[in-house]
């Protein structure tokens, strides 16, 4: 089984929690991809079996063990599952690590881009209550990058994305994109949205 560290510098090129990733990291994190998912699944779909039965408490013990799980069921998740399902199956326990992290304050051990992606589970929630919390986190995570201080225009990026996901929740309710995976109907207006392009 990888240890925590060894998912951070899968991640983010580096284990250190303040790392900052090089731009081969950076750009494939969104750009999707068949052979990245076959990648996380060929190394790390034991880990992610092991999170998702709750089998990884333990890393709950340490900041870098957090990380890695909210890292393996939020985002590795999404990529070996991909268009099913169980792609959010990890949402929940993503959310409640993450914000145990936030609650504590432990996020200002982190860099830039580990603030991010702790993140992100706020960001995928379909609870409106969760997107304020989402946009607030991402709005503080951007004023701590003003002033010019490198990552700044990151940063603003990454609250940009926080905005456009809460007003997705503000119009459906829900994120239509995952209405084929979950099973779900979609509404006119949610169809009129998927044929537009809508998603992330």
């Amino acid at each position: 089984m990888p240890a925590p560290k060894e998912i951070l510098t899968f991640w983010f090129g580096q284990p250190q929690l303040d790392a900052v990733p090089d731009d081969n990291h950076r750009q494939r994190w969104f750009a999707g991809g068949e052979e990245l998912d076959r990648k996380i699944e060929k190394y790390f779909d034991s880990t992610v079996e092991a999170a998702l039965d709750g089998d990884l408490a333990q890393w709950r013990e340490t900041l870098e063990g957090e990380l890695a799980l909210v890292l393996v069921c939020d985002q590795f998740t999404r990529n070996i599952y991909r268009d099913s399902d169980r792609a959010y199956a990890g949402d929940p326990l993503a959310l409640d690590v993450a914000l145990s992290i936030i609650g504590r304050g432990d996020d200002r051990e982190m860099g830039l881009y580990q603030r991010a992606f702790l993140g992100m589970p706020l960001e995928h929630s379909e609870e409106a209550a969760m997107q304020k919390r989402s946009v607030d986190y991402f709005n503080q995570l951007r004023l701590d990058y003003l002033d010019g201080a490198e990552g700044a225009a990151q940063a603003e990026n990454f609250y940009q994305y926080a905005v456009a996901h809460r007003k997705v929740i503000d119009e459906f309710g829900r994120y239509p994109h995952r209405n084929a995976a979950l099973g779900r109907e979609s509404t006119p207006d949610e169809q009129k949205w998927l044929d537009q392009g809508g998603g992330f």
